[in-house]
Parts: structure tokens; C-alpha cells; sequence
């Protein structure tokens, strides 16, 4: 099941206008594409004076929009999934498509700073551990946020999305069997996988789980590197799931199991959920993590 990044991109994007994001009515969000409380009135300022226009309710000021040239009426002027107001905090282009926070329509999260935030220097593989607040390279060329994919909603559970972190190594077999399982290859070499696990592979592609593939090692066991990446993109394509590199060995150094592909699973907060152990893997669940996405997620 290859499906394309336009494809992704109306995905996203439905549940969007369904919500009202491209109106006044946010469903909760503040001006400003957070989700706090912001203490003040939404007519005035504390002088009283009415409070500047902000048609679409962006965090752009109606003003601020005519300075800039997006659409005061449209909170995501080139529709390329970020509003105007993420965009110009990140410093990509809001009336540009192809400007835009992360070339593979990742989620972005305004309130992450909000969120516990991880180390490396804290963290461990006990359950409630916070991951590392952290960037990775991706598969198109992008540092990627972890961080901005929490508490994602957009699937049709509005529940947010749990994570999936899958640790891979480019000259791991098993690890391209499972890659191809979970981007739809139905071969003699996944559809065991496929038997064990039916349900995940719809759980992933309808957003209700984020799985984040870490190439942990290179082709001769060295760090990888983004061409370790888009090799393994071109075998195995999936707009779905994101490609990342652990080229410092954080991830391989911290949270590696006994063999590849190794998985481990985290909550929407990216707090550690379950962390598998050596016997936790059996011959009729041999991949932990993923079996409790089959079974509770």
C-alpha cells in the first residue's frame, strides 16, 4: 500500500476543515494554535479596547496578514498543512507551498514546549520515562522534532496517537521483512507478520499510531547516514512513516534490545509505554510492542 504524499496531505487535511480550523471556531484552540487557557477576554484587551481583528483566528492580526500578504480569512494561506502563524515562527514561506516546516507534511505541534521535556542525560527504559526531546534527520533532508508529533488527533478515533519506535539496521533482513509488512508488501516473508498482527498496518496508515523507523546501523554496522535513509525509502515507500537517522548512536546506545528490528512503544506524550524485555518475545508474539498495538490500541 504505497500511498503518496498528496494522498496524506487530504488525509490530514479533512479532518481539518471537519474541526473548523479554517474558521473562527478552533474546537479549543487559542489564537495562537495553542490549547492553554489564555486568561483574556477574546473581545477585549485589558485596556478594554477591543482587541485587534483576527478574522481566522491564526494568531495573525487581520492587520499583520495585509503586512505579510497570506489571507486573513484562511489560517493556512498556502495550504500546505502549517498555518500562516507556524510558519513565520518557524521561518518558512506561509504563502509558499513548498515552503513549508517539514517536506513530508509532518504534524507540528504548537504547545510542545508545554510538554515534559526528556534528555539524554535523564532517560531510561522505565515506563513514564519521558523520551528525549530531540531532532532527527529525515528521509527528505528535514531535522525532524519528535516532540511535534504528540498528542496528534487527526484520525478518525480523535484519540491521540501512541508511537511505535522501531530500531533498524540497513543489513538487518528481518528488519526489511517488517518494513515491508507494515508499508502493505504481502510476500511468503510478511504475511506471517501479517497473521500475527492484522490490524496494525490499518492502525498505522489511519493515524491512530505514529511508527517512527530509527536506522540504528549501516549497511557494514557503522552509523548511518541520510543515504542509509533514502535507500531505504526508495525500497520501501511509505508517506506514512517516517525515516530517521540516529547518526550519534543515541538511540543504538539507550534503548537497543538483544536483536533487530527492536521495537518499543510510547504514549502520546512520548513518555515511555512498555519497553520489552527478553522474555517478553515469543514464538507466537515475537515483536511485544506491536502485539499490544494489535490487541489495546
Amino acid at each position: 500500500m504505497h500511498t503518496s504524499r498528496l494522498l496524506l496531505i487530504g488525509i490530514l487535511l479533512l479532518p481539518l476543515s471537519l474541526a473548523g480550523c479554517d474558521g473562527a471556531d478552533d474546537g479549543g484552540l487559542n489564537d495562537d494554535g495553542s490549547t492553554g487557557e489564555t486568561g483574556d477576554s477574546a473581545d477585549t484587551g485589558e485596556t478594554g479596547e477591543a482587541a485587534p481583528l483576527d478574522t481566522d483566528a491564526d494568531g495573525l492580526t487581520d492587520d499583520e496578514e495585509a503586512e505579510l500578504g497570506t489571507d486573513p480569512a484562511k489560517k493556512d494561506t498556502d495550504g500546505d498543512n502549517y498555518w500562516d502563524l507556524w510558519e513565520i515562527n518557524e521561518g518558512t514561506d506561509p504563502l509558499d507551498y513548498d515552503s513549508r516546516i517539514y517536506t513530508g507534511f509532518w504534524p507540528y505541534n504548537p504547545d510542545k514546549n508545554e510538554l515534559e521535556q526528556g534528555s539524554w542525560e535523564t532517560t531510561n527504559t522505565q515506563v513514564g520515562t519521558a523520551f528525549p526531546r530531540d531532532s532527527f534527520l529525515d528521509h527528505h533532508g528535514d531535522m525532524v522534532d519528535l516532540y511535534d508529533f504528540t498528542n496528534f488527533t487527526i484520525n478518525e478515533t480523535n484519540q491521540a496517537a501512541y508511537f511505535i519506535f522501531d530500531l533498524s539496521a540497513q543489513w538487518c533482513g528481518p528488519c526489511h521483512n517488517v518494513a515491508n509488512w507494515i508499508s502493505g508488501v504481502d510476500s511468503p516473508d510478511t504475511e506471517w507478520i501479517q497473521e500475527l498482527y492484522p490490524s496494525v498496518r490499518g492502525k498505522v496508515h489511519g493515524l491512530q499510531i505514529w511508527w517512527m523507523t530509527f536506522l540504528v546501523e549501516a549497511n557494514d554496522g557503522s552509523p548511518p547516514t541520510i543515504a542509509d535513509v533514502t535507500t531505504w525509502y526508495e525500497i520501501h515507500q511509505d508517506a506514512y512513516i517516517p525515516l530517521l537517522v540516529d547518526a550519534d548512536l543515541e538511540l543504538r546506545n539507550r534503548f537497543m534490545g538483544p536483536a533487530f528490528p527492536h521495537f518499543f512503544l510510547l504514549d502520546p506524550t512520548m513518555h515511555i509505554e512498555f519497553f520489552p524485555g527478553p522474555a517478553d518475545s515469543t514464538d507466537a508474539n515475537p515483536y511485544p510492542a506491536v502485539g499490544l498495538v494489535e490487541k489495546y490500541l
